[in-house]
């Protein structure tokens, strides 16, 4: 059906005919898919050139790229510092180590430098137990005044050592341990290093006796230097008396005799007191047999002055109660020493104290430092 107005419309397919080389002549030459000329033709139409918005874009573009970059880079390192930071955290047995770590490591640097002090405290302790050894000593030679320089060295370290264990019993509260201070602790901070607190407050606590086994130091070997002299003072003015009595001088030499057994009632006084603590009965002996000895020349100078010089039957046993007297003195002074080594027992159970002080101290130090302190 033809419709009004147009032209004809022609059959389908009446007009067509295949597509001859002459149709595309008005296009150009033919293209030559296989030859040379695609290239050079090819790279005349590619290329174009960018103009400045497009060269800031570009740039833009890669600059933007780059900070991505360090962006990622950055929380990829602050993400590994973090990783690094926790697994340096002082391991804990608490259920939730995080939550002490940072009251720890402030608690952990206190107890670093009380350590050091401690190490110091060391030292005195160090030095008394030296000196105790030096008392014992210059007891056994009698000498006194070795004797009193030991004591004035010793007094120093101890003052030294009240001082050091007071200011840090003080700074970390050692003396409410028992109470209320671990139970307080281990609410803030990690079970491990309160236990390190508390091997702390241990080991200050081992120098406490010191200054009570000093003391008891001191009086032992200034007891046993007073009886040493209280002998020696005897044997110098009996020797006197003697001297006297030879002279046919006896009133006189009944007046040093007199003087003479004073030191040996003083020194016997001494000997009844050491012997409730400890076994002098080689000094108890020795001062029995001098008294019997003074007793008898004192009995013979009386029955002389009494005889007006005569050698009477009196006069005569009593002589021969002096012989058997002096018989059981020794010969020499060296029962002095073995007097002195008794009268020393409870001096050795006190430098024994110190020196279980001492050691004490040591093994804590070790066992807190590992052998070694830094800072000292």
């Amino acid at each position: 059906m033809a419709t009004p107005n147009l032209p004809p419309r022609p059959t389908y397919g009446s007009s067509l005919r295949p597509i001859e080389e002459r149709d595309l002549a008005g296009y150009g030459p033919p293209f030559d898919l296989e030859g040379d000329d695609l290239g050079d033709d090819f790279e005349d139409y590619g290329e174009y050139e960018l103009g400045l918005g497009d060269r800031l874009r570009s740039l833009v573009g890669r600059g933007l790229i780059r900070l991505g970059w360090l962006a990622l880079a950055a929380c990829l390192a602050f993400g590994s510092a973090g990783i690094v930071a926790a697994a340096q955290h002082t391991p804990s047995s608490g259920d939730r180590p995080e939550l002490t770590w940072g009251a720890d490591q402030a608690l952990s640097a206190t107890l670093d430098t009380a350590v050091r002090d401690l190490a110091r405290l060391k030292d005195d302790v160090d030095s008394l137990g030296q000196v105790a050894r030096n008392t014992m000593s210059s007891l056994a030679q009698v000498n006194q005044p070795a004797l009193q320089t030991a004591w004035d060295e010793g007094w120093n370290n101890v003052i030294a050592i009240d001082a050091g264990a007071a200011d840090l019993r003080s700074r970390l509260q050692c003396d409410a341990w028992g109470s209320t201070l671990r139970t307080d602790l281990v609410k803030t901070y990690s079970p491990a290093l309160v236990d390190r607190y508390g091997k702390v407050c241990s080991a200050i606590g081992s120098v406490s006796p010191l200054r009570d086994d000093w003391q008891s130091m001191v009086d032992g070997s200034k007891t046993a230097i007073e009886v040493a002299n209280d002998i020696e003072n005897h044997d110098s003015i009996a020797g006197d008396a003697l001297q006297l009595a030879t002279q046919g001088r006896y009133p006189e030499a009944l007046v040093k005799l007199d003087q003479a057994s004073a030191d040996i009632v003083d020194a016997t006084s001494v000997a009844t007191t050491l012997a409730v603590m400890t076994d002098v009965s080689t000094l108890t002996e020795w001062l029995g047999r001098t008294k019997g000895m003074d007793d008898a020349l004192r009995l013979l100078w009386q029955l002389m002055i009494d005889s007006k010089g005569k050698v009477t039957a009196q006069v005569t046993a009593a002589l021969r109660n002096v012989n058997d007297a002096k018989a059981l003195l020794p010969n020499s002074t060296d029962v002095l020493q073995v007097v002195l080594y008794e009268m020393a027992g409870t001096m050795t159970a006190d430098g024994i104290s110190i020196e279980t002080a001492r050691g004490v101290l040591a093994d804590a130090l070790s066992n807190l430092t590992g052998g070694a302190v830094i800072g000292r």
